[in-house]
């Protein structure tokens, strides 16, 4: 199954593995369709990602985007 979503990474997050995560414990393929996130950046930065994997990892996987403090913008 494949899952589209746009995710914004507060500022406090940056130095978090949050797309090694995604791949190593959620077993998923992940593809980065489009980001910002600037190393000196004020504010956060956001990623358009495209998950691929099981259905009940891919549930998991924004669960623990939501439990870190991603906020999750576009979810298909």
């Amino acid at each position: 199954m494949q899952k589209t979503i746009r995710i914004q990474v507060p500022q406090s997050l940056h130095q978090v593995p949050i797309i090694s995560t995604l791949i190593t414990e959620y077993k998923l393929t992940v593809n980065i369709r489009g980001a910002i996130l600037d190393q000196k950046a004020i504010g956060g930065g956001w990623f358009d990602l495209l998950l691929d994997g099981e259905d009940l990892n891919l549930e998991q996987s924004v669960l623990y985007l939501k439990d870190i403090g991603v906020e999750i913008w576009n979810e298909h």
